[in-house]
């Protein structure tokens, strides 16, 4: 887990989950500091202290991303990771046949559970006293790049006004991903290759992964771009 952003706005970045648009602010504004778990690096100069979640003028926005996109995303690129350099199409398609079997069921350990913050957040709820003072919303990670998010954020703190993040695809290579997706097709719809459908929902393993999204998404804590603009239902409370 990294935190990217300023004394008061911090954006939580994890692998998969916008951390590549969130870098290139990081890298491109000085006002942007990058804050670190246990993988400290040049960016990221900053030890993140739970203490942190004890200081009420800090609003700490956590990116949501569907996770069979986020799964699939993540899985994709362990297979550029492995097989980039393969140029042969023959030998590519062996090779990606043979990570897939493995797989009696597509899964990958990525979930939110893994990011301490989301976990001392979401038990902190329930807690009769609550013990996180900080301000913690979430949204959906198509709203990262919004103008709505960003008219939000500067009136929390104006340093964020002229920084826009940017919409980043850590794909670099899109020949290499078309390539791969035209053999995933090609080993799905073929029913002697023992390869799992990549394209049939039963066959991934989201362990009630939408359950908790949707239970998010209906809470206080989800800001939709209505709600991080202000606009209000007819009963007075803001847009879900």
């Amino acid at each position: 887990m990294h935190i990217i952003g300023t004394s008061k706005i911090r954006f939580v970045s994890l692998q998969k989950n916008g951390s590549t648009s969130l870098r290139v602010i990081l890298k491109g504004n000085k006002s942007i500091k990058g804050w670190y778990t246990s993988d400290q690096d040049i960016n990221h100069r900053y030890p993140y202290k739970e203490s942190a979640l004890l200081d009420k003028k800090i609003t700490f926005i956590f990116p949501l991303r569907d996770p069979l996109a986020r799964k699939k995303s993540s899985i994709l690129q362990k297979i550029h990771a492995k097989y980039h350099a393969v140029s042969n199409i023959k030998d590519l398609e062996k090779h990606i046949k043979n990570y897939l079997l493995k797989f009696s069921k597509y899964q990958d350990e990525l979930n939110y559970w893994h990011c301490s913050l989301y976990t001392d957040f979401i038990k902190d709820i329930f807690k009769k006293k609550r013990e996180i003072k900080a301000n913690i919303i979430f949204i959906d990670l198509k709203t990262l790049s919004s103008w709505q998010l960003n008219k939000f954020i500067c009136k929390l703190d104006p340093s964020w006004k002229d920084i826009i993040i940017p919409h980043e695809n850590a794909s670099t290579n899109n020949v290499f991903k078309e390539a791969v997706m035209n053999i995933i097709t090609k080993l799905s719809q073929d029913k002697e290759s023992g390869v799992l459908d990549w394209f049939e929902r039963k066959n991934w393993d989201l362990a009630n992964s939408y359950e908790l999204l949707e239970v998010i998404k209906k809470s206080e804590y989800f800001y939709s771009p209505g709600k991080l603009i202000g606009i209000k239902n007819k009963d007075n409370s803001c847009l879900l």
